[in-house]
This record gives structure tokens, sequence and C-alpha cells, in this order.
């Protein structure tokens, strides 16, 4: 398995794994947009001082895993924190070396910004217990919950 950071040549890759993660989440009660997610995209891509995106890529699968972040000041006090934007692992590699191996490129990355606090969020409902237990396997601190209340049907209003 295979990590880089993904380019400018890899946006409609990148998109294709998005998308199994729109699908697989809670997320797919919402239209997919494809326009808004390149133009996300591309936007992490094209500022590598303070966003990127992590690639996990199969040599006969191609690209496996996503895990996108940018670096962000707190807007509260001095400090700085690098934050993920979405962290998805097509099914099939779970339980690979995939997840792993972008978490430590992610904390290298952060870490050579000079960040302070590294922050993974789960807000797409896909397999909580198991990504808990694996951030807990990498020693981070749950430090709080989401919570969502769906106000509209959305698809097929």
């Amino acid at each position: 398995m295979k990590i880089r950071l993904a380019d400018m040549s890899d946006v409609e890759r990148v998109m294709q794994v998005s998308h199994g993660l729109y699908a697989e989440s809670r997320f797919q009660r919402y239209t997919w947009n494809a326009v808004k997610a390149q133009a996300a995209i591309e936007a992490l891509v094209s500022n590598p001082r303070v966003s990127c995106i992590m690639l996990a890529e199969h040599i006969n699968d191609g690209i496996v895993g996503v895990l996108a972040g940018y670096v962000a000041d707190l807007f509260f006090a001095d400090g700085r924190v690098a934050q993920d934007k979405w962290f998805y692992v097509r099914p099939e590699y779970r339980g690979s070396s995939a997840a792993l191996k972008l978490m430590m490129a992610f904390r290298r990355w952060a870490e050579n910004r000079a960040v302070d606090e590294l922050c993974i969020n789960m807000s797409v409902d896909i397999d909580q217990e198991r990504f808990n237990r694996f951030m807990h396997h990498l020693n981070f601190i749950s430090c709080g919950t989401n919570f969502v209340l769906p106000l509209n049907k959305v698809k097929g209003k």
C-alpha cells in the first residue's frame, strides 16, 4: 500500500472514491453534486501549505482510501489544528494497512506544519464502533460526540 499526496491529475479518481463515502454514509439522503465535490477537491489539492488530500493506493486496485485535511487557527486561542475534512477507506480495504498509513501520513503532514493538535471527526455514520476502536488504538482521545437532527426530507422532496 503506497501513500501519497494527491495532485490535480487525481481529481477524477478522488471524486470516484469520495462518491463511495457519500453513497455509504448518512449523507446519501442529499443529492450528490459533482461540481461542488470537484471544486472542494481541487481547492484542497491546490493549497498544499494548509490543505491536503492523502491517497492510499493499491498496486492493482488504484485509490482505495482518502484522507483530506486542512490546517486552521483556533478562533478563541493561539493555537493551530490539523482537521480532517473526510476520511474514507473502501469497504473491501478496511482492516488492511490503508487507514493506518493514511493516518500516519496525515500526522506527519500536520507535524511539518507545526500544528498543536490533530483532530479527526466521525460524522458520516459508517461503522462508528470500529472507527472508535481504531482511533483509540492510535492514542486519540474522544472529546465529544456528533449529533444530527434531520429537519427536511431532502431527496425526492
